[in-house]
């Protein structure tokens, strides 16, 4: 039996700690990453899960600071994407969308839902107005149970350049949510 010698990659880099791959795991809000689930598509089919939800939020984590008067922590945010009210959800073949109707700053999700009617949705948003820009990278990670209601974590960065100062900050939450009546 022939022995493999390690390849010279995996000795210099043994070597030289530098010349190693990077070993820290992928930021779930890389825009890269938001890309690539935002265009895929999952295996559930039809457009039972489609209507109009109310959804509610309840923060988990969260690393923002208080801009322009606004605490982004204690339900700041929430406000400012919509997520304590009335949200589109699209359904179309392995395809899903998730819009709230009420956001200050507009956004949408998309991406994947499988047959188990779990889904991850992502997307990339950006606002600018005179001296404020603001982006942000969410992503929406959850499930319908059988009686149409969904549930996920939602985890978003914000990114700019606001009237008080700069603003990077993450914030993840708990979302719900109960088809509206008659949808």
């Amino acid at each position: 039996m022939r022995r493999r010698r390690p390849a010279w990659s995996a000795v210099l880099c043994a070597l030289f700690l530098g010349a190693c791959p990077d070993d820290q795991p992928q930021d779930p809000l890389d825009p890269d990453l938001l890309v690539a689930l935002a265009e895929a598509g999952g295996r559930g089919r039809g457009e039972a899960l489609s209507g109009l939800y109310f959804t509610v939020s309840e923060v988990l984590e969260c690393d923002c600071p208080q801009r322009m008067g606004v605490d982004l922590c204690a339900g700041g945010a929430a406000q400012l994407l919509g997520l304590d009210g009335a949200a589109q959800v699209v359904q179309v073949d392995g395809w899903l969308t998730f819009t709230p109707e009420a956001a200050a700053l507009p956004w949408a999700l998309s991406g994947a839902v499988e047959r188990d009617r779990s889904f991850a949705l992502a997307g990339l948003s950006g606002l600018a107005i005179g001296l404020f820009t603001i982006d942000l990278h969410a992503r929406f990670d959850g499930e319908f149970d059988p009686e149409r209601r969904l549930h996920g974590e939602l985890a978003h960065r914000l990114l700019g350049e606001l009237p008080d100062g700069p603003v990077d900050c993450r914030a993840t939450y708990a979302i719900d949510g109960e088809p509206a009546p008659g949808t």
